[in-house]
């Protein structure tokens, strides 16, 4: 599990981009170690950040893919690399559901700094009704509970509908956030409800 604060249970598409407003605590540097380097088939790579990217309205084109525009109306970023959240209505989601992935976001690192994305990807069904293969909706909260979100997205095939990406940063050369600017990274999402959002994960590779 990875330490950040919880979101408020219940809370409306409005109510995010309320919250998101203002730097939040998952905002603050972190100060823990970096996490361990892996390695797979000779490539190393280890965490460097999630986002949560909230979602609102849609916009669905009958294309092969069935592509739609989704705007993200707010986020959150937390990990040992980049810490910040999601500027609300800076850049959509493209997606095709179940093809191809082109989102533009913007990010507002903790120290104020912007940083541009272009997560660009593939999604794929896996084994699942398409009606329901984007619903990864939370189990009914009790009163005063809290949604938890302190978990980075798992990459295997029990994620219905599993998000395969490789970002592309711009961030401001003159900032601590240069090095996004020539780092090769790779990740993968998971979508989940109530509310509308999906969990990116991203690694950095060594």
């Amino acid at each position: 599990m990875i330490d950040r604060r919880e979101l408020l249970a219940g809370m409306s598409a409005a109510g995010v981009l309320a919250n998101f407003s203002e730097p939040s605590e998952a905002a603050e540097p972190a100060r823990a170690a970096l996490p361990p380097i892996k390695e797979m088939a000779g490539v190393r790579y280890r965490w460097a950040f999630s986002v949560s990217v909230f979602f609102k309205e849609r916009i669905a084109i009958d294309a092969p893919f069935r592509r739609t525009f989704v705007p993200a109306i707010g986020g959150d970023i937390w990990g040992p690399r980049l810490q910040g959240k999601v500027v609300p209505y800076g850049g959509a989601d493209f997606g095709g559901g179940g093809g191809p992935l082109d989102a533009h976001y913007i990010f507002q690192a903790s120290d104020g700094h912007y940083i541009y994305i272009n997560n660009r990807g593939y999604m794929r069904r896996v084994d699942w009704d398409p009606i329901t293969a984007l619903d990864r909706p939370l189990p009914p909260l009790k009163p005063g509970e809290r949604i938890k979100q302190d978990f980075v997205a798992p990459p295997d095939s029990q994620v219905p509908l599993r998000m395969r990406t490789s970002p592309f940063f711009e961030a401001p050369r003159n900032s601590p956030h240069d090095w996004m600017n020539h780092t090769l990274f790779i990740g993968h999402g998971l979508r989940r409800t109530d509310p509308d959002r999906t969990i990116f994960t991203y690694y950095e590779v060594l």
